[in-house]
């Protein structure tokens, strides 16, 4: 597979990580991302014990919660957007995302 066609998937694969609404996904999406529970729990404003709570499924965000770290730790995933189509342009990573989204949709 090609470098490209490896990080098309494996944004595609972060992209249907953020869009599932269960907390094994904000484990699998932040050891996608090799971030530490303390470098997530800084990023999306909680405590590093609430982090760990979701993850292990003790507990369950809030909706508003569940939201705001899907939102957070999308920048993450722009990140990986910004090098794989060699901008930092903001608009075309958002189009990107667009386009992503809704592959996902169609089951991409």
């Amino acid at each position: 597979m090609s470098n490209n066609n490896h990080s098309l998937q494996r944004i595609s694969d972060l992209v249907r990580l953020v869009r599932k609404e269960d907390s094994v996904s904000l484990t699998e999406l932040r050891n996608q991302l090799e971030k530490t529970t303390d470098e997530v729990a800084a990023k999306i404003g909680v405590s590093e014990r609430q982090l760990k709570s979701w993850e292990l499924g003790e507990e369950q965000p809030s909706g508003i919660l569940h939201s705001a770290w899907k939102l957070r730790l999308s920048d993450y995933v722009d990140e990986e957007i910004s090098m794989l189509i060699s901008t930092d342009n903001p608009e075309l990573v958002t189009n990107f995302w667009e386009i992503l989204w809704r592959l996902h949709d169609l089951n991409y």
